[in-house]
């Protein structure tokens, strides 16, 4: 009877270890999932700034390319536009595209016409 106690004892000793254990895991993934978290989010705001930046570059290059072809009005339009993109926005490509489109419209009715060579 003093053996089956002292094992009982034992048992529930091992027990508390293993729950104690169970409880630093848990707490351990718990962090890990947080951090997790953190790092995706952090990747996605790069990512937004990427986009961002590259949008602003080619706006940029597009500038200078409408300059180089002597089309000014082409380039200040896509200056005031590059002056307007302050924050990355989801709206900002549909924006530009829509530019891009009605300019590149203009120009293709302005050649039609025969009036540059």
């Amino acid at each position: 009877m003093e053996r089956l106690k002292t094992d009982m004892v034992e048992i529930g000793e091992g027990q508390k270890r293993i729950r104690e254990g169970q409880r630093e895991i848990r707490q351990k993934f718990e962090e890990i999932e947080s951090e997790c978290r953190s790092l995706k989010e952090e990747t996605m705001n790069i990512a937004k700034q990427s986009d961002y930046n590259q949008t602003r570059i080619n706006l940029m290059f597009s500038i200078l390319k409408a300059r180089e072809d002597n089309n000014f009005a082409h380039a200040d339009h896509l200056t005031g536009l590059l002056r307007l993109v302050k924050f990355p926005s989801p709206f900002l490509f549909l924006i530009i595209g829509i530019s891009d489109f009605i300019i590149n419209l203009a120009n293709a009715s302005y050649y039609m016409e025969g009036n540059r060579s």
